[in-house]
C-alpha cells in the first residue's frame, strides 16, 4: 500500500480558507478514489486564516490551552495529528512550537514512512520540512490554488500541482515555473441547494478586483432594459456600500478632476445580503451569476458551484474562469480600463456585450448546459485525474528504500 503523508502548520479543518476547504476534500476523494492502494495522514496545526475559520473545534480553546501536544483526529478516510500552539496566527508561532512540530514530522517520516510527501505555505517551517523530505528521497508535491506565489521557484518539490489549466499557464509563461492542473475539488453536497426559488442576478463580494464597477454598471442600465429584474450583492470580505463609494470617473481633458459618482441610493433595483456559511442559502434564490473579476483568478469555485446548481455565469476570461463556467455560461474580456484600474467605472459601450450576455442566459435554458460543465467538476473525477499525476511519484516507493541524508547518515 502507497502512504501520503500531507504536512503543513495551517489547519486544513479551517473553514475560511478555501486552499484548506480544496485540499482537505481532495485528501478525502484520493483516499476513497484509491481505497486498499492508498493510506493517507496528515500532519497540521491549530493555524487559520481567521478566527471564524475555527467552527469545527468546538473545543478549542479548551485543547488550546491543556497539557496535550498532540491531538488525533479521523477524517472520513484520513488520520489526522494536530500539534498545539498557543495562537491560530502563523506570526504568533514560537521557535519551540516550530521544533515541536519539526519533531513530530520526523516521527511520521520514520514511523508512518510516507511514499510522497505533500502540502502548502511558504513559511520558513513549511520550506524546512519539504527539504527534509526531499534530502531523505521522498518525493514532495506543493498544491498551488492562485496566482500570489511568483517569487516561489519550488527548488524542493517534484511537482507542484494547481487546479486550472488557466493557473498552470500563468506560472509557465510569467515564470518558467511547471505546474500541473489536477481540476477543482468541490463537494456538491456543501453546495447544491435542494429547492431554488430563484429571482436574482447575483453577485458575491463586491469589492474592485471582483468587478463591482462592472456589475454596478449593468446594474444602472438594468433599470431601464430590465426594470423587473432584481439584483443582488452578498457581501464577505467587502462592502457594497463602500464598494461604490471608491468607485470613480476622471473629468475635465486637463485636470482630471477624479469624481465618486455612485452611491447605494442609486441602486434601488439591488439588495445586499450578508455572507453565510451556508452559501446554498445563496445559490437557492439565484437565476445567474455575475463574476467580472478584473484581477487574476487561479479558478473562481463560485462559478463551478453556480453552475452545479444549474445556474448560468456571466464571467470575465480571467485565469481560469473560462475552465470553471465552460458550456455553463458567457465569458467575455474586461474593459481593459477596468483591468490597468480597479476602481474605473465603465461606460455604458464598455458594459453592453455584458449586459447582452446577461440576456442572453437569462433567456435561455442552461440547464442541460451547466450539468455538462458540473460533471468535469464532479470531486470524484479530479481525484482520478490528480491520483494518475501522482502515480509515478508514488511508485517510486520512497518507503521501502534506504533514505540518505548529505553526509552519509542513513535511515531504514
Amino acid at each position: 500500500m502507497r502512504k501520503i503523508l500531507w504536512v503543513s502548520p495551517y489547519s486544513l479543518h479551517d473553514t475560511s480558507s478555501g486552499a484548506a476547504v480544496q485540499c482537505r476534500l481532495m485528501l478525502q476523494k484520493l483516499a476513497e478514489y484509491a481505497k486498499g492502494e492508498l493510506q493517507i495522514m496528515a500532519l497540521g496545526s491549530f493555524i487559520f486564516d481567521n478566527p471564524c475559520g475555527t467552527s469545527m473545534f468546538t473545543d478549542l480553546k479548551e485543547k488550546l490551552a491543556g497539557k496535550e501536544q498532540f491531538f488525533n483526529l479521523k477524517d472520513g478516510l484520513v488520520s489526522y495529528v494536530y500539534v498545539k500552539n498557543h495562537s491560530t496566527y502563523v506570526d504568533n508561532q514560537t521557535g519551540g512550537e516550530q521544533r515541536l512540530f519539526f519533531s513530530k514530522f520526523l516521527d511520521l517520516l520514520k514511523g508512518f514512512r510516507p511514499d510522497l510527501v505533500i502540502g502548502y505555505g511558504g513559511d520558513m517551517l513549511s520550506m524546512t520540512m519539504r527539504a527534509e523530505a526531499k534530502r531523505r528521497g521522498i518525493p514532495v508535491v506543493y498544491t498551488l490554488w492562485n496566482g500570489n506565489h511568483k517569487g516561489f521557484t519550488f527548488p524542493d518539490c517534484d511537482m507542484v500541482l494547481t487546479d486550472s489549466h488557466g493557473n498552470a499557464n500563468f506560472y509557465a509563461n510569467n515564470f518558467g515555473i511547471n505546474v500541473q492542473a489536477g481540476g477543482i475539488f468541490i463537494d456538491p453536497h456543501h453546495v447544491v441547494a435542494p429547492k431554488r426559488d430563484s429571482k436574482y442576478v447575483t453577485l458575491i463580494n463586491p469589492v474592485a478586483e471582483k468587478g463591482i464597477g462592472i456589475f454596478a454598471r449593468m446594474a444602472l442600465m438594468a433599470q431601464q432594459e430590465m426594470p423587473e429584474q432584481k439584483f443582488l450583492v452578498v457581501e464577505s470580505r467587502g462592502s457594497f456600500a463602500e464598494g461604490l463609494a471608491k468607485l470613480h470617473t476622471f473629468t475635465g481633458k486637463k485636470t482630471k478632476k477624479e469624481t465618486h459618482p455612485f452611491n447605494v441610493k442609486m441602486f434601488p433595483n439591488v439588495d445586499v445580503a450578508q455572507h453565510t456559511a451556508d452559501i446554498k442559502q445563496v445559490y437557492a434564490i439565484t437565476k445567474a451569476l455575475i463574476v467580472p473579476s478584473l484581477w487574476f483568478e487561479g479558478w473562481g469555485r463560485v462559478s463551478t458551484e453556480a453552475i452545479m446548481n444549474g445556474i448560468p455565469v456571466v464571467a470575465s476570461k480571467s485565469g481560469g474562469l473560462p475552465e470553471a463556467v465552460g458550456e455553463g455560461g458567457i465569458c467575455l474580456d474586461a474593459p481593459l480600463e477596468s483591468q490597468r484600474d480597479y476602481n474605473h467605472i465603465p461606460s455604458e459601450e464598455e458594459v453592453r456585450p455584458w449586459l447582452d450576455a446577461l440576456k442572453k442566459v437569462l433567456s435561455k435554458d442552461y440547464t442541460e448546459n451547466c450539468a455538462k460543465a458540473a460533471a468535469r467538476h464532479l470531486p470524484e473525477v479530479s481525484a482520478q485525474r490528480v491520483y494518475e499525476l501522482l502515480k509515478p511519484l508514488l511508485d517510486r516507493s520512497a518507503s521501502t528504500q534506504a533514505q540518505y541524508l548529505r553526509g552519509g547518515m542513513l535511515f531504514r
